[in-house]
């Protein structure tokens, strides 16, 4: 099987709570979502240079509103946060760090990644998730693949869960036209509980605003202390 296909597999499975996540990877090809691939082993600087680029060609696409940018040659925590604290240095990017507030109790720091996409006459943030086979990860975001998603496209005039003006944007503002409200819904109740039920409980590492995890003292040696 190919990075791609073993990324699309994983997100059809009970671990992923979102039902929307496990809807698009079911039908992929049928929405405006795009998966490619970075290269890896060139050094984090590198890597996060071709993954700025890769998002800011599917910003320009207009076909293009979810985009999935896999990094399969990264498998340790600390060469992926590299990489990820390597986009504060392009443009319309922004990566900012917090203490994780429990549950759970460990001490971690978060990391909230963002990018500016066209909204309106300006822009919003777009706020990315990062995803990888990483035991200090929720469950829900433990892929077998390093990757990171974030919405690409035209976003909601109004946010999809709060139903208040937009001031930032994630993949929850994918639209999804062929869905009949009532199955929309649904399938927002089914999240909720598959959520719940993937993570075993209240878990803040797995909150939209938190696009990743790492322990306080890697944190450290990153010198990404909040």
């Amino acid at each position: 099987m190919s990075t791609e296909s073993d990324y699309l597999d994983w997100r059809r499975k009970p671990a992923v709570g979102c039902m929307f996540a496990r809807f698009l990877a079911a039908r992929y090809g049928d929405h405006p979502q795009r998966i490619v691939s970075v290269p890896t082993g060139r050094g984090a600087v590198r890597a996060a240079a071709d993954l700025a680029t890769k998002v800011e060609m599917l910003v320009s696409d207009p076909e293009v509103s979810a985009a999935t940018i896999l990094l399969p040659g990264i498998s340790d925590l600390e060469e992926a946060a590299r990489v990820m604290l390597g986009l504060r240095d392009h443009a319309q990017w922004s990566v900012t760090t917090g203490m994780l507030a429990p549950p759970p109790p460990q001490q971690m720091v978060t990391m909230h990644i963002a990018r500016q996409i066209p909204f309106g006459s300006g822009t919003c943030p777009s706020e990315a998730l990062v995803l990888g086979p990483y035991v200090e990860f929720p469950t829900t975001r433990r892929a077998p693949i390093t990757a990171l998603e974030i919405f690409v496209g035209v976003p909601l005039d109004n946010d999809p869960k709060t139903g208040t003006p937009t001031v930032k944007a994630n993949l929850a503002h994918i639209e999804l036209e062929s869905l009949p409200a009532a199955t929309f819904d649904k399938l927002w109740e089914r999240s909720i509980e598959g959520r719940k039920g993937s993570l075993g409980g209240d878990d803040n590492r797995a909150k939209a605003k938190v696009s990743m995890v790492v322990p306080l003292v890697m944190a450290q040696q990153l010198g990404c202390l909040p």
